[in-house]
């Protein structure tokens, strides 16, 4: 009786383990292999911004998964000679214990939607993602055949470092010599003589100096244009201030006259209609150049020069000031020699402009040999807008230490917002950020100060700011501000106010339109940018803005 019983519980053992057995063959052939499959979405891979993102669905039929077991799928990704293993995805049968798992139904199908995210590898565009399957039931486990889960490989995304090549800064020319034209359409030619003391003739020397000849050769090119139109003529005469200068009363009107009749004729103006009009010439003569002294003297390497000025500006008369002149003249030859004779002189500045359709097609014609001298205003007879005008002109043709130079003169004449703006420009392209910024918020009263303010805040990369400095004036600058701000919906609709020059401002409204979700003026642009330059193609092919849109056909086709 014992033996019988012994043996039949024997038996029932053994047809448990058999069945325990049979059961995890049953789940290895039928259920785990299929299943774990799955279903990879998307099917195509995609990395975006370094993070490969999908999701993985896993189905289970009834009386697939057998309710003591656990399943332990560990996806991994095989690229060449290198694999990256995710974290492992565990699920568990209905009467598994200890373990919190998702529970795989017995009876009734089951499907599992499990999240995943990894990494991206250089290597991974054609790499493979496996999964290693592990069944265990109780204290049994045993490895699965490997199975594929996907072998399209992943299709890389990225942000792009779009920028705008260069910003245009707006400077401001006071209009007292050419009104309503852009200082880009400006060009300036000048020159100068210098006369014998007490003289009006000018000397063969003067009339074939270096000055002149370069000056000549100069208009040659500007009167060679036919799109150029001559507006006016600036012309300053001087004498200085000592005694024998101080006899001729005339003197200073005729070097006028001579000079005028000289420089138009050299300058192969004489027979031009504008120069036949009386309002041609602009004049301005001093007749005793002080202030042209006292600017020279502070300049100069005298010893006791600040004492010098100060005495000639404190003497109680006229009569004491030239006694006094005279007296330091025979004592000084630096004065004598060096400084009065600058002040003997005629200084002419021709203004030209060009119409705004040929700016692009010519370099304007640029000479003002003034600003090379240490006191560029003794050459301008202290007039701030005529420095501040010829500074601009320097400053468009990128001569940025010839406009420093004559703005700095110009504002210890006048502390003048367009000055100030002015210098802000210049100091932001010679790279001084901190004293453009200094000038320019001392300028805030102009508007092409605020403007400007703007333009240095978006190359800092302080976007949002300086949205609101180019707010007033919408234009590329502004759009690309708000679109790296983040502010979609406002670049979008300030791109679609703007005339469109170029591949990358297309470009950029597609990102800004791409952001908003307008499919139509997303492919629009993109497709205006790719016909402007084919190369933006393939950039767009794997821009992060675009990869939304990746299954787009209009989207699709433009990458083609």
């Amino acid at each position: 009786m014992k033996r019988t019983f012994f043996i039949t519980a024997l038996a029932f053992l053994l047809i448990g383990l058999l069945t325990g057995c049979n059961s995890m063959k049953k789940l290895q052939k039928e259920a785990i292999e299929t299943a774990v499959i799955g279903q990879i979405n998307p099917t195509q891979l995609q990395a975006v911004n370094g993070k490969i993102n999908f999701e993985y669905t896993v189905k289970f039929g009834p009386k697939q998964f057998g309710k003591r077991m656990i399943l332990k799928i560990t996806p991994r990704m095989q690229y060449g000679s290198n694999v990256e293993k995710l974290p492992p995805i565990y699920l568990q049968g209905e009467k598994v214990k200890g373990s919190s798992y998702p529970v795989i139904a017995y009876k009734s199908a089951t499907t599992v939607n499990q999240k995943v995210s990894m990494n991206f590898r250089q290597g991974m565009q054609n790499g493979v993602l496996w999964a290693d399957i592990e069944a265990i039931q109780g204290k049994k486990s045993f490895m699965l055949t490997p199975v594929i889960l996907n072998q399209n490989g992943v299709q890389v995304w990225q942000n792009y470092s779009i920028r705008i090549d260069g910003v245009n800064y707006i400077p401001i020319m006071t209009e007292t010599i050419i009104e309503d034209v852009p200082a880009a359409a400006v060009g300036v030619v000048s020159g100068y003589v210098l006369f014998p003391l007490a003289q009006y003739k000018i000397p063969e020397s003067q009339q074939h100096s270096a000055v002149m000849n370069q000056a000549t050769e100069a208009m040659k090119k500007v009167l060679a244009n036919p799109n150029v139109k001559i507006n006016s003529m600036l012309l300053y005469a001087s004498s200085s201030p000592e005694g024998a200068e101080r006899i001729n009363k005339n003197l200073t009107s005729n070097r006028f006259k001579a000079a005028k009749t000289f420089f138009e004729k050299d300058l192969g103006i004489a027979g031009l209609p504008v120069v036949k009009n009386a309002k041609f010439v602009v004049p301005q003569m001093v007749t005793e150049n002080w202030e042209g002294l006292y600017l020279l003297l502070k300049d100069s390497n005298i010893k006791n020069k600040e004492q010098m000025i100060q005495d000639l500006k404190n003497a109680s008369s006229s009569t004491k000031r030239n006694n006094l002149l005279d007296a330091y003249v025979k004592n000084n030859s630096e004065l004598k020699n060096d400084i009065l004779p600058l002040l003997r002189r005629a200084d002419f500045f021709l203004f030209y402009t060009v119409p705004e359709t040929v700016q692009e097609e010519m370099q304007l014609t640029y000479f003002i040999p003034q600003a090379a001298e240490n006191t560029p205003t003794v050459g301008t007879q202290w007039n701030w807008q005529l420095l501040n005008d010829l500074a601009v002109i320097a400053l468009q043709n990128k001569d940025y230490t010839e406009a420093q130079k004559l703005l700095e003169a110009a504002i210890v004449l006048k502390q003048d917002p367009a000055i100030l703006n002015n210098l802000g420009i210049v100091y932001a392209k010679q790279g001084n950020v901190s004293k453009a910024s200094e000038m320019l918020n001392q300028a805030q009263v102009k508007k092409e100060a605020q403007y400007n303010m703007g333009l240095i805040l978006l190359q800092q990369g302080n976007y949002q700011k300086a949205a609101s400095y180019l707010q007033n004036t919408p234009n590329i600058y502004l759009a690309y501000a708000q679109l790296m701000a983040g502010d979609n919906g406002a670049a979008f609709n300030t791109f679609k106010k703007l005339k469109l020059t170029n591949a990358t401002e297309y470009y950029l409204m597609a990102v800004a339109a791409a952001r908003v979700k307008d499919v139509n003026a997303m492919t629009m642009a993109l497709q205006k940018a790719i016909e402007m330059n084919p190369k933006l193609r393939q950039q767009a092919a794997t821009d992060a803005e675009f990869q939304p849109y990746a299954n787009n056909a209009v989207y699709r086709q433009l990458m083609k």
